[in-house]
C-alpha cells in the first residue's frame, strides 16, 4: 500500500499545495463491494459474466492533480481496448476532469532513464574497482599519508555482495516506478487484465469551489459501462 501511495503522490506532483485540498472518496457499488484499507485508501469492485473492475482511490491528496487507479479482467470471450479513453470523471455539475496526456511524462521518464542508467553504471564500476582492491591487498591494512591506516575488505568478505545496488535505492526510482504504471492504452484479450493509474487535472475553478462535490466514474469495458459514484471532498 505505502508504494501505491508513493506513485500516486509522485503522479500527481503538479506545484506547491494549496491550503486545503480535495481527496477522492468512494460509495459501495450497487451491484459490488467497497474496500477500505489505511489512509483513506479505498477500493471498488464490480463483477459481470464479462467484466471485473476495480477503481482505487489512493486516497491522497487532490490539488491541482489527482489520481485514480483503474483495473479490468476481460473475463469475456471478445478482446477489448482499455486505456485513458474508457474513463471518465464527472462532478456532479456535468465538469470532465481531463486525463493528463501520457506524453507530458515522456521527457520526464527519458530524463530520469538517463540519470539512472549513469548512476547503475558508476555504481558498477566503483564495485568492480573495491573488489579488485580487496583482491590485491589480501585484507591488509594500506597506509595512508597523513591519515588513519585504513585496512581493505578481505575478498571473501565481499563476494557475497550484489553486483549492483538495489534498484529501488537509484536516483529517480520513485518517479520511474510511477510513470510506468500509468493506464496507457491495451488490447486486453480473454482471461487477461490490464490497468494503471489515471492522471487528471482539476480545473481552477473547482479548485476555488472548496466544497464537497458529487464525482461519477465511468469505466467502458467493451460494450459495458461500469458506472462508480463517490466525491470529491474538501478537507
Amino acid at each position: 500500500m505505502k508504494t501505491m501511495l508513493i506513485a500516486a503522490a509522485a503522479l500527481a506532483a503538479a506545484s506547491p499545495a494549496m491550503a486545503g485540498s480535495y481527496r477522492i472518496v468512494l460509495d459501495r457499488p450497487a451491484n459490488g463491494r467497497l474496500l477500505t484499507g489505511h489512509a483513506g485508501l479505498q477500493a471498488a469492485d464490480e463483477r459481470t459474466p464479462a467484466t471485473f473492475v476495480r477503481v482505487i482511490a489512493p486516497g491522497n491528496p487532490v490539488e491541482q492533480r489527482g489520481t485514480v487507479r483503474v483495473m479490468v479482467m476481460n473475463l469475456g470471450d471478445h478482446t477489448f481496448t482499455f486505456g485513458p479513453d474508457q474513463v471518465t470523471l464527472r462532478l456532479g455539475d456535468g465538469t470532465v476532469l481531463k486525463p493528463v496526456p501520457v506524453d507530458q511524462y515522456e521527457k520526464r521518464r527519458v530524463v530520469a532513464e538517463d540519470v539512472q542508467n549513469r548512476a547503475r553504471t558508476l555504481d558498477m564500476r566503483n564495485r568492480a574497482n573495491l573488489s579488485a582492491l580487496a583482491g590485491q591487498t589480501g585484507g591488509a591494512s594500506v597506509p595512508v599519508a597523513g591519515v588513519q591506516t585504513m585496512t581493505t575488505p578481505d575478498v571473501a568478505s565481499t563476494s557475497g555482495q550484489e553486483s549492483a545496488s538495489d534498484e529501488s535505492q537509484l536516483p529517480h526510482a520513485e518517479v520511474l516506478n510511477a510513470i510506468y504504471q500509468l493506464l496507457v492504452p491495451l488490447d486486453v484479450e480473454p482471461q487477461h487484465a490490464w490497468g494503471g493509474y489515471y492522471v487528471f487535472d482539476v480545473p481552477k475553478d473547482v479548485q476555488r469551489r472548496k466544497a464537497d462535490q458529487p464525482l461519477s466514474i465511468i469505466v467502458r469495458t467493451g460494450n459495458e459501462d461500469h458506472r462508480f459514484s463517490g466525491t470529491l471532498r474538501w478537507k
